[in-house]
This record gives structure tokens, sequence and C-alpha cells, in this order.
């Protein structure tokens, strides 16, 4: 059955459900609207008697459920929330220079004696007044704050539900609710709709056919990243209804393959943080986008102007830095983004056209163009390459880096060409699709520290095991002295990447209580790609570096007790 119309926001609807009405669920456990009301008086007074809670709290907390009782008591008292997109120490330092102090999940949700009696206090919810404010993705300098009224994320979940209203159902997510599409999709539009969005994240492929064997889905909220790494040995009893993907355009053939092994229609959603939902489109029916009912789009000099209730000032047009074209049928195509203009050697480049060259080339599959201010202002290359091409050493990657630079010095100074080049094994995006300032710092971080090795992607197959791929840069520190005539990477150094990555693949934090069983079956040389395997087995990691020449180190790092009482 489908949703009515939804309620907005302003009017509070959580506020006039009916107690037994479920609100949230997961597999053996479902929450109503009591529980969510009494969970909000209990927020609120905790947040009372914090010695002091000015108008502007950040909020970050990956918990469903404890984010919207959060949410939802700090608006109801008149605060503005801030919604840092990660916690990393940098992004709490920016927090901190604008006073603005974060609120983590440390408070908890547990009963407080007579919690029956406890009651909200309903503030009103203007649509005027600030909501939540946003960070742009950063992908090409600093987040930037970005806020958003009830009204606009009121008019956000309207479109979305005329869009394609939710079926009866649970609501599940493999998106983050910190970004504005996992915000509005998977958590608002549920609580408008009266639709039970989901108790936990399903950041898995396991964890999606679990919830599917268990729950009645009525959408599963994805974006790129997740669909286009599904697996083919996907096996579900049941299907969500729906499925929706934002953040990046979806191939054509990771649409036609996530319809294939999820058995329902996928929908993109279009858009921006600054612009909230454009447009839509579903690849097994049309592959140029369609605007949503209520924006007005406009073409000119082949960029995309757009008026809709969503953006700050509603009535001006806008222009949208991507570059489009009419379908002949109503919609557009994008072509790319026409901005990310950069001054190289005294020459004005457009490292998105650079971009688009490369991609143009034989066996690439994406590219990204970008200046390294810290390296000279030189240009730097994101490019991945079809598997075959994976260059495994130094050999094939000079050959390799020799050949794009030829292709591109057709169309471009030789000063503008690209002096640092990573060529990834997948494109290396968050959950919302999109390619980060923090994982483009993160690629060419060896730049800047002789003593890190060269981190080029991580994948997770389950919570428990993980590949990254590493690369040996030349100028590794750690080769000088080993040795003369014939560098070669010191086990120690080897073992001390083992210890880097399974702190950061399950959070993890030493001391340690020792590495057992390991051999260095094979030398490990400057330039070689190597894939670092961990595998977390009770209270030890299993690892295994290994390249196409073979198996340079194995062993495993067990853990201390205390370590494993925490990653449980």
């Amino acid at each position: 059955m489908t949703s009515p119309k939804p309620t907005s926001l302003t009017s509070a609807p959580w506020r006039h459900r009916s107690d037994d009405t479920p609100v949230a669920c997961t597999t053996g456990e479902s929450r109503d609207y009591r529980q969510l009301r009494l969970a909000l008086a209990h927020r609120q007074q905790q947040l009372r008697s914090l010695a002091s809670c000015p108008a502007d709290v950040a909020l970050f907390d990956p918990d469903p459920w404890q984010f919207v009782v959060t949410l939802l008591a700090l608006w109801h008292l008149g605060h503005r929330v801030w919604l840092p997109g990660d916690d990393r120490p940098d992004t709490r330092q920016a927090l901190a220079q604008r006073q603005i102090p974060w609120l983590t999940p440390a408070l908890s949700l547990s009963p407080l004696p007579k919690a029956e009696e406890m009651l909200p206090e309903w503030g009103e919810l203007r649509a005027d007044a600030t909501a939540v404010v946003l960070f742009t993705s950063g992908s090409t300098g600093e987040p930037a704050p970005l806020a958003k009224r009830f009204a606009q994320l009121d008019s956000e979940v309207e479109a979305l539900y005329r869009c394609r209203p939710f079926e009866s159902g649970c609501i599940i997510s493999q998106v983050s609710h910190q970004h504005i599409y996992g915000l509005t999709s998977a958590l608002l539009r549920s609580l408008c709709e009266n639709r039970p969005f989901g108790l936990e994240p399903a950041l898995w492929p396991e964890s999606v056919s679990r919830l599917l064997d268990n729950l009645s889905v009525s959408a599963l909220i994805s974006s790129p990243a997740q669909l286009s790494r599904l697996p083919e040995s996907l096996r579900l009893s049941r299907h969500p209804h729906d499925v929706f993907s934002s953040g990046a355009p979806l191939s054509a053939d990771a649409a036609a393959t996530a319809e294939r092994l999820l058995a329902a229609p996928v929908t993109e959603l279009y858009g921006s943080s600054e612009t909230g939902g454009i447009a839509v489109r579903r690849q097994a029916e049309r592959s140029g986008w369609q605007a949503l009912a209520d924006v007005d789009t406009d073409y000119r000099d082949g960029l995309l102007w757009l008026r809709s209730p969503r953006l700050d000032e509603p009535g001006h047009w806008y222009c949208h830095a991507d570059r489009v074209a009419p379908d002949g049928q109503g919609g557009f195509h994008l072509l790319g983004r026409a901005d990310r203009i950069a001054k190289i050697g005294g020459k004005r480049v457009s490292l998105v056209s650079m971009g688009q060259h490369l991609e143009a080339l034989p066996g690439v599959r994406r590219a990204h163009c970008l200046v390294i201010e810290h390296a000279g202002g030189r240009v730097g290359a994101i490019v991945e390459t079809e598997t075959t091409e994976q260059p495994v050493d130094h050999d094939p990657r000079r050959a390799l880096i020799t050949d794009l630079r030829n292709r591109l010095g057709e169309a471009f100074e030789t000063t503008a060409l690209p002096r640092f080049w990573r060529f990834v094994p997948e494109w290396p995006v968050n959950a919302q699709g999109k390619l980060t300032r923090s994982t483009i710092t993160r690629l060419f971080a060896d730049l800047d520290d002789r003593r890190r090795v060269r981190w080029l992607g991580t994948r997770f197959d389950s919570p428990d095991h993980c590949q990254i791929t590493l690369e040996v840069p030349e100028r590794l520190l750690q080769l000088e002295g080993h040795f003369p005539g014939q560098p070669i990477v010191p086990g120690v150094a080897q073992l001390d990447w083992v210890v880097t990555y399974c702190r950061e693949a399950f959070t993890t934090q030493g001391p340690w209580r020792r590495f057992e069983r390991v051999k260095f079956p094979l030398l490990l040389l400057p330039g070689e790609r190597v894939i670092l395997d961990l595998t977390l087995r009770g209270e030890r990691v299993d690892f295994h570096l290994g390249s196409p020449r073979g198996c340079h180190a194995t062993g495993r790092l067990t853990l201390s007790r205390e370590q494993m009482d925490n990653h449980s």
C-alpha cells in the first residue's frame, strides 16, 4: 500500500501518531512512537542538564535510533543542528574553531527512573528556521557549511514522495544520515510518510540479505559505491519494493546488474547539497534525467540552470556547475563538471577536460585531475584502469605513465601534464559516491611523508575481512640502507603496515600482544604493488601481503583481551 501524502516536519508528526505505531525496526525488534517519545523526553532532560548548550550544536551519531532521538530533542529545544560528515580529528577541530560543541553518542539513552511519566517539550518547528547545517563534499576545497531551513527539508521530502512514494514496509539504508541524501531519504521521509526506518545500517550485502529475509522492506536507500559492488553470489529470498541511489550517476551496467540482483527498480536521484533534489531517472526506461515536478530547468551555454523551492533563494535562477545537453524527450544528459580551472605554468587549464581526455583513452575507466598545492602546484591524476591495465611494479607503471602523458600531450601543454599518478583498483568514493578531499589527501600522503607506504584503496568484503591495495614508493625512507645496489623493504616496515591498517580496519588500539608465525617468503622491492589481506578471527588478525609475484609476508597479529572487548 502506497503511503499517503507526507506530513510536514513542521507539524511534528511523531508527536501525534498512536503509541503502538511502529517507527523503527530490525530483525527481531520493533520500536513504536511511545518509545520514541519517551526516549525524546529522556534526551531532552539530559541536554538540559549540560552546563551550557548553545543554540548551535554538532551532532554525530552513526546509530539511526539515537541520531533521530537526539535530532528531534534538539529541534524541539530550539537548537540548530550541525551535521559533520565524519568524526575525524580535523573535522572536530574545524567545528571547535567555530565554537560549536560536539555532541557525541556518549549520552546514554538508558531509561531513567519513572521514565513513563516524562513528557517531551514540544517547541515550535518554524518553516523559516534553520533545521540543520550540512557540509559540501569538499572534493575541491575545504568543506563549506550549508544551512537548510525546515521548509527546504519539507520540500525535499515531498518532492521525493511525488517521484516515487514509499510502499508499506521498512526503509533500510546503506548510506550515512549525516549527509542530505541519507538524512532526507532514509530518516525524514520515513517519519513523514509513516514508514519505519531501519534500526541498523545495512552496510554489507550480507546485512541487506539478512534484513530482507526477516523484514518486509519498502525501500533500500543506497549509492553507486554500494550498488556497483554487489557480488554476483548475492542470493535473496525476498526483495525490496524499490531501490534508490544518489551521489553520482550509476553506469548503465551497474544499474542493470543492481536491478537484476535485487529484483527491484533502481531509481537514481540527481542533485547536490546546495540544490537538493533536481531530477530522477530509471535507466531501464531512459538514459536521460527528468527534472522533478517542482523544478524549472534551462540550458544556457551548455550549463544547467534551475529554479527550485529547495534553493536558498527559490525564486532565483541558479547555475549548476554541470554541463548538460537536452535529450530530446524533455530531459537532459549529464556531460560532466564545467568548473575547476587551474593556472599551471602561467596558462589556464581545465582539469575537468584533462580528466575527460584520460577517460576517453583505451583501458581507462575513470579519471580525476587536481592541483597538488603542497607539491609545487603540479597536477596529480587519479586513474582507474581496466584490471588488465593495472601496473604491478616499476616498469609497467612507468610505461603506462609515459603512454598517458604522450597522449595528453596532444591536447595540453607539457608543463600542465600530471606529474603525480595514482592508479586505483576501484574508484575511491565514500558511501555517498563522492571522491572527498580527505581521500585525495590520503592518496597523495606519501609526497609529504616519505615513511608512508602509498595507499590506493581499501575494500571490505565483510566487517571482519578487508583488502588494502598498497604501492611501495621508490623514495620510501625505509629503503635507505636496505641494501646498496638492490633496495628492499625491510620486514619490520611491512609489520608496521599490518599494525597501522589493523587499527584502521577493526578500530583496535595498541599495545599489541605479539606477532606469531611471521614469514617473509619473497623480497618486496621498490615500485611493487601489493595487496594486504586482513581477516579478523576472534582474538587475532591473520594477514597476507602478496603481489602477482607471490607472497611477501604472512602471519598473525594477536590482540589483547581488552582490545577484543572494545571491538565487540
